[in-house]
């Protein structure tokens, strides 16, 4: 890990192009928040990945990074998300993807609202209170991204929190996705 480590920290001293199958390698190894925090920031710099990564590749090292940040919350570090803010930079990933349209991207999608709930299930009361009240009453405001988690209202270990989200999420139609975008300041996947 300590090499891995190593060449992604020299690649934040140039702006050289990073070949794909070397960033694959990086992502494939990356297990720890701060490593994965690296990763994150570079896969935003898309022109230096050369060719592109795949839509899924690039939602992967999204995914794995802010849902990390959700299980360990790490607090005081500027280049790390905490709990409550990887959940909501979740949902407007999840309300990026919906208005795309893109094909790709809703395949994407459908895998990313499974990991959710898995994410969930495999969480203590912290993760899964993160994921309640910072991602899904949230995600559940949008209606296009509702059938994504319909399998919640159905399953008894996460009707109650369905419930709960679902009451927030008709009762505050578009209002957080609305409000960032009004006030210009989506936070980028």
């Amino acid at each position: 890990m300590a090499a891995i480590d190593s060449e992604i920290d020299a690649a934040f001293l140039n702006d050289d192009e990073i070949p794909r199958d070397v960033f694959r390698r990086w992502m494939s190894g990356a297990t720890d928040v701060h490593t994965l925090s690296k990763l994150y920031r570079l896969k935003r710099d898309t022109d230096r990945i050369q060719p592109e990564l795949e839509v899924d590749e690039s939602c992967a090292v999204t995914q794995k990074y802010f849902f990390e940040c959700v299980r360990v919350n790490v607090s005081g570090d500027p280049d790390i998300a905490g709990r409550y803010e990887a959940a909501q930079i979740l949902q407007v990933w999840f309300c990026k993807m919906i208005e795309s349209g893109d094909p790709d991207a809703l395949i994407v999608l459908a895998k990313q609202a499974r990991a959710v709930k898995e994410l969930f299930l495999g969480g203590d009361e912290d993760v899964q209170g993160a994921i309640e009240a910072g991602f899904l009453e949230h995600v559940l405001e949008t209606e296009a991204l509702r059938p994504y988690f319909a399998d919640w209202a159905e399953d008894l270990r996460l009707k109650d929190t369905w419930e709960r989200a679902m009451e927030w999420g008709k009762a505050h139609p578009d209002f957080t996705w609305g409000m960032l975008r009004q006030l210009g300041k989506p936070r980028n996947e």
